[in-house]
């Protein structure tokens, strides 16, 4: 296998790329940022196309050697596997339906309902599956969000609590609000319906394994059903097996709004780079509950002595992530450390 840098020419787009050594073209394009269709990552399912139109290419499973020599003489097209082919010389390449970095493609896309379980009191577990044609296929980014189309023209957005991972199956956490009309119908459309019409993915707030430094340090901070977005990018640094540090906080008003409170001890318990607290604002509300207290920002506080190499993501109300960003920018960090969908749809009035 090679051990050079190899120049990859992305026909129809006119990009060049490198690849590190014995890096995959897919491992490559995702550490840029680029965007393609894929699944398996190991050559089975063979959604990972590409046209190999000049240089050499060792594709690892299914084994091969592919060479396109620049003089042409061969006919139709040389197909390889991004996902395990790794180039032994300066390659030229077209891949079809290729995105570039931070090119977003928004579908609406008719799901099935899987199952709809109560979590909680007010909190239900949503169940969706994409549809299974190749051109319907949903590409997202951990951490962004779908809007649920309802029949009479009205949406609602909720994080995807699921990784990208799972391909075709999206999990949504939905709080039922019974005083709100529009929060009423979306469950009852749910409930009673075998289809939905969603829009997505929407939203900037989001991460990708592959772009992240080895000494990064990421933490995560939630309000109440704010968990779901948080759940989708851990369970997708944990399903890329990253070593970075993981500090995971999750704070409601009281432990039963800690709705799923087993997984992410689960994480703690399983991952040695997981740490979880749990923290409840209004404990007189929890008699039984014998963990941490007082408001999410000050919890935090209390265990970092830094902010170097790190990264915060705030899923919550708007008064909660910018409480935590006033504490945070007063202990150090900047404001660009913290990331967050609020300041997209409730942005500070410019002073």
């Amino acid at each position: 296998m090679t051990e050079q840098p190899r120049r990859v020419l992305l026909e129809g787009v006119d990009q060049v790329i490198e690849t590190g050594p014995g890096e995959t073209l897919l491992q490559a394009l995702e550490r840029l940022g680029y965007g393609m269709r894929r699944s398996c990552r190991n050559g089975v399912c063979e959604i990972c196309e590409v046209s190999l139109l000049q240089g050499e290419l060792q594709q690892r499973y299914p084994r091969r050697h592919l060479c396109v020599s620049p003089l042409g003489g061969a006919t139709g097209e040389t197909i390889a596997l991004a996902c395990t082919s790794v180039p032994l010389t300066d390659v030229s390449v077209k891949i079809k339906g290729l995105k570039l970095p931070g090119e977003v493609v928004v579908k609406k896309l008719n799901c099935d309902i899987t199952s709809v379980e109560v979590l909680n009191r007010d909190v239900y577990l949503v169940r969706l599956r994409l549809p299974a044609t190749a051109s319907l296929a949903l590409e997202f980014q951990a951490g962004q969000y779908l809007d649920i189309c309802l029949p009479n023209g009205r949406n609602a957005s909720f994080s995807i609590a699921s990784a990208p991972e799972l391909e075709r199956m999206l999990e949504l956490h939905i709080r039922l609000l019974p005083d709100s009309e529009m929060s009423c119908a979306v469950m009852a459309h749910l409930q009673q319906e075998k289809t939905v019409e969603i829009e997505a993915p929407k939203g900037a707030c989001c991460l990708h394994a592959t772009t992240l430094g080895k000494d990064d340090r990421l933490v995560f901070a939630a309000a109440s059903t704010g968990f779901s977005q948080i759940k989708s990018m851990v369970e997708h640094l944990l399903a890329r097996q990253v070593k970075n540090q993981i500090r995971i906080y999750w704070g409601a008003r009281d432990a039963a709004d800690l709705y799923q409170l087993a997984l992410p001890e689960q994480w703690a318990r399983e991952y040695p780079n997981v740490h979880f607290v749990p923290v409840v604002s209004e404990p007189e509300l929890s008699p039984d509950w014998v963990g941490r207290t007082g408001l999410l920002p000050q919890a935090m506080l209390e265990d970092m002595d830094h902010f170097a190499d790190t990264q915060v993501y705030a899923s919550g109300s708007p008064a909660m992530v910018y409480a935590l960003l006033d504490a945070c920018e007063q202990h150090g960090m900047h404001a660009d450390q913290l990331h967050s969908d609020v300041f997209a749809y409730a942005p500070r009035p410019v002073k």
